[in-house]
């Protein structure tokens, strides 16, 4: 097909990068470009990517900032502390508990204020210029920004200045709010003058942007209430397919289960366990079958000292494994060669895990383990998998003695919906939708 759209992407993330966050606009960029959209994509991610028809990346490295180096004094001061404080016994130096918490909020705001948008702060600039020298060049039909890191909404905003373009800002997750359980601990929501500075730039983005795009159907309802006048489409996430295992591993034996992901917020795999702890007791034909629950992904010391405990608790010690953290393609392959995959999801009520839509598209049975009225639970209604409460333990034990019954290699619904060809037809709709207004 003939390119004769033009989209330019803005996003700080993107292949080689592994980051999720990437595969997003990658994925629908390649499936775009069959539909006759040609995309340039300007990132910080480094070049070495393999080429893909209709797309061209424009690379814009970050640089140190300020932060950077307020960060890296911050943690020589904080060891040269330790240090006084071991060599005196463990007393502090300033014995005032007053003047130490006065001490800590400043601290607080200035490295939050240092840090404000985001992470990508010291490529905003670049990222700017280098956008608007391809409006210049190309003369997109069509601009879109994708964060997080959402500072990307802040070098489009930049880069449109003055220029009659349609911008999309594409809110992959929330960035001033609505903030959802898992995150309300987080240190920038605790920085009164960083939250405050982040409100009004959201608020300065989607005011100036000609629509918001969110990935699930929860948050664009959120921020139709929060922004009333603003236009909100939603474009849920995906998977390239082609990107995928072929699926030619062998299984693992038993109920050979994955659960794969970064473990952080309200994730946490105890439901998961007692649930399986259930399983064994009410089929113990599968214990003796090398039937096991496969961890992977990152989890902080605390997290892993928790499911250990957990683990030796409920007597799972040879039904669970700890697998540590896996490349991509590593962890993928653990997921195809399993007969379950669990994708944990608590406390995040308008967030979807990437994980999901690649656990559908490799045909295996997937449990979603979130409360019934977030997102997670109605996309994995959408696309066919099962989804329980974080407290129904004997949901999730009835679940895995389904799936235990089900024969070995049946096959699972849904990954077409969850394939980016798909997703990329109402992309185009919606682009195609702010194209035809653009002056």
């Amino acid at each position: 097909m003939e390119l004769d759209r033009r989209l330019l992407v803005v996003t700080y993330h993107y292949p080689p990068d592994e980051s999720i966050g990437g595969m997003r606009w990658a994925g629908l960029g390649k499936y775009l470009a069959r539909l006759g959209w040609r995309t340039w994509v300007v990132t910080a991610a480094g070049t070495g990517a393999a080429p893909v028809a209709g797309v061209s990346v424009h690379s814009c490295p970050r640089r140190r900032t300020w932060n950077d180096r307020y960060q890296e004094a911050r943690r020589a001061a904080a060891r040269a502390d330790s240090g006084a404080r071991d060599r005196a016994g463990g007393v502090a130096r300033d014995g005032s508990a007053a003047i130490r918490k006065v001490a800590a909020r400043i601290r607080l705001e200035a490295s939050w204020v240092l840090s404000v948008p985001d992470h990508g702060r010291g490529w905003v600039l670049r990222a700017a210029a280098e956008a608007r020298r391809l409006l210049r060049r190309v003369q997109p039909h069509v601009v879109v920004s994708s964060g997080p890191p959402h500072s990307a909404h802040v070098a489009a905003w930049l880069a449109t200045r003055g220029r009659r373009v349609p911008w999309l800002a594409d809110f992959r997750d929330p960035w001033a709010g609505p903030v959802t359980a898992a995150w309300r601990g987080d240190p920038v929501y605790r920085s009164w003058l960083a939250s405050g500075l982040i409100r009004r730039l959201e608020r300065l983005v989607v005011r100036g942007a000609s629509g918001v795009v969110s990935t699930t159907q929860e948050f664009a309802a959120a921020l139709r209430t929060r922004y009333p006048d603003a236009r909100v489409h939603w474009i849920p996430n995906g998977v390239d397919r082609d990107g995928l295992p072929d699926g030619s591993a062998d299984a693992f034996p038993g109920l050979g289960m994955a659960c794969a992901g970064t473990i952080y917020g309200g994730r946490n795999p105890s439901p998961v366990l007692r649930g399986l702890r259930l399983f064994l007791e009410r089929h113990p034909e599968a214990a003796a079958s090398g039937t096991r629950l496969r961890i992977a992904g990152h989890m902080d010391e605390s997290a892993v000292r928790n499911l250990h405990d957990e683990t030796a608790s409920l007597g799972l010690g040879a039904y669970v494994e700890y697998c540590g953290v896996l490349p991509r393609t590593a962890a993928l392959r653990l997921v195809g060669r399993s007969r379950v995959a669990f994708v944990l999801a608590q406390e995040q009520e308008l967030q979807v895990p990437a994980k999901l839509y690649e656990t559908v598209a490799l045909g295996v049975r997937t449990i979603v383990v979130a409360s019934e009225t977030s997102a997670a639970a109605s996309e994995a209604r959408r696309l066919g998998a099962c989804a329980v409460d974080p407290g129904d333990v004997t949901g999730i034990a009835q679940l895995l003695g389904d799936a235990w019954q089900e024969p070995k290699g049946a096959g699972r619904g849904g990954g077409e919906r969850a394939d980016y060809a798909a997703v990329a037809a109402l992309a185009a709709r919606v682009l195609a939708e702010h194209a035809a207004g653009r002056a």
